[in-house]
């Protein structure tokens, strides 16, 4: 393992939030932070990718079959909803 150290300035909320997850892990505090950073990075990570280009996926669907394409305009024109249920 790699050891880094740094100094982060965390504010009172995030710091009681982590007490709380570290009290109730009963883990270390660098434990939880390391954990913490792992899991909510790639969150960050994807908010600053460029979005897909219009028409990304377009290419994915151009060649279904005929019944696949039958299906959905009938499946998009039926009123299936919560007031036909209750009807019933």
């Amino acid at each position: 393992m790699v050891l880094m150290r740094r100094t982060v300035d965390l504010d009172n909320e995030l710091e009681a939030q982590l007490s709380a997850v570290a009290s109730l892990t009963k883990e270390k505090m660098a434990v939880v932070i390391r954990q913490a950073l792992r899991a909510g990075l790639p969150i960050v990570a994807n908010r600053f990718q460029s979005p897909r280009p219009e028409g990304y996926f377009a290419d994915m669907y151009k060649d279904w079959p005929d019944e696949r394409i039958l299906l959905e305009e009938a499946s998009s024109k039926e009123d299936v909803g919560l007031e036909e249920r209750d009807r019933e």
